[in-house]
């Protein structure tokens, strides 16, 4: 899904999905007021618009680590109620019925008296970077229309067809042979392509370099250098992984009962994240590579300052005063 997803939105059509455009914006003129900050430079821009938008997700982060708190603590309680009726245990379908609603009424009052919802598992965060990767794609993949601010979006087919291109990767491949169709575009569209906006789009192209690697280009096998930034797609996504893991297990010693799907968890987004970095442009993977070093200090930074254990006792605190209130009141009303 989340392949199908990322995929689709970096292979939109002449300015992206339509869903995402207000993301775009957004997240364009963010890129816009960074690179006049610093003068232009795509990446150290992208390194600060990355390190921002990781310190917005950090209180759903942290929300999400709470969540977590709170369910290992009454866990030992869940496994208790279901060794108690032994569903799986029971032959009679009947039995098997009555026993399961039994059971199922047990945990509701549980999650009720500690003001648990299971439903709420923290995957707001996943969605928020999903969300925000989406934004990312859309200013990497149609930037001479949401940073540079030239129009194409109302003459996208007279400028394809202007330049016998197609529209998949419309902006990129303009960004890509610039030197080739400005003149054809300045021509053809005036209005939109002034000199002042040629000179920003030239300008912006300068800088889509590290060293010699096109930041433009996606990344192929045959490519040489501009392979390592799949690789380190993988690399850092692997370090995230480890990292959140380890500091899941110390505070959650239940997790070493799981090893196997724990294994396939700390795999699978990797080598969806490496498997990504080879369908769009390598300035995509290097966002990637950044939010997850950042991803790696936050988790750090989180595990010290606020600790899931300490989350749990002060989880079990407010509980124990919600719940003699709830009681207070209604001794109240009797």
């Amino acid at each position: 899904m989340y392949i199908d997803f990322i995929t689709m939105a970096a292979k939109g059509v002449n300015n992206g999905m339509a869903l995402f455009k207000p993301l775009y914006w957004l997240f364009g003129k963010c890129m816009e007021g960074l690179l006049i900050v610093f003068d232009n430079k795509y990446f150290l821009a992208l390194i600060v618009f990355t390190i921002l938008t990781r310190l917005v997700l950090f209180p759903f982060n942290l929300k999400q680590q709470k969540t977590m708190a709170k369910t290992n603590r009454i866990q030992p309680k869940i496994q208790k109620i279901q060794k108690k009726y032994n569903v799986n245990a029971i032959t009679d379908p009947k039995q098997r019925q009555k026993a399961n609603q039994a059971m199922q009424e047990e945990m509701q009052a549980l999650y009720a008296r500690e003001g648990h919802n299971p439903m709420n598992m923290g995957c707001g965060p996943m969605a928020f970077q999903m969300i925000f990767l989406m934004g990312i794609i859309g200013i990497i993949y149609y930037p001479i229309q949401y940073i540079l601010g030239v129009d194409i979006a109302s003459n996208a087919d007279a400028i394809a067809k202007a330049l016998s291109i197609d529209g998949r990767y419309f902006q990129i491949e303009i960004l890509q042979n610039f030197a080739q169709y400005k003149d054809t575009l300045a021509t053809e569209f005036p209005k939109l392509f002034t000199a002042d906006k040629i000179a920003a789009i030239e300008n912006y192209k300068q800088h889509m370099y590290i060293g010699s690697i096109d930041m433009t280009q996606i990344p192929h096998w045959k490519d040489g250098i501009i392979v390592l930034i799949p690789i380190l797609c993988l690399v850092t996504s692997i370090g995230s992984t480890i990292v959140s893991t380890l500091i899941q297990k110390k505070n959650n010693p239940a997790m070493g009962q799981q090893q196997g799907q724990m294994i396939m968890m700390m795999l699978m987004m990797p080598l969806f994240s490496f498997y990504i970095a080879f369908q769009v442009s390598a300035a995509v993977g290097f966002y990637w590579i950044i939010s997850n070093l950042v991803a790696i200090v936050q988790q750090l930074v989180m595990a010290k300052f606020f600790p899931p254990r300490r989350n749990i006792a002060r989880q079990m605190v407010e509980n124990t005063i919600e719940r003699r209130s709830r009681e207070e009141s209604i001794k109240n009303v009797k």
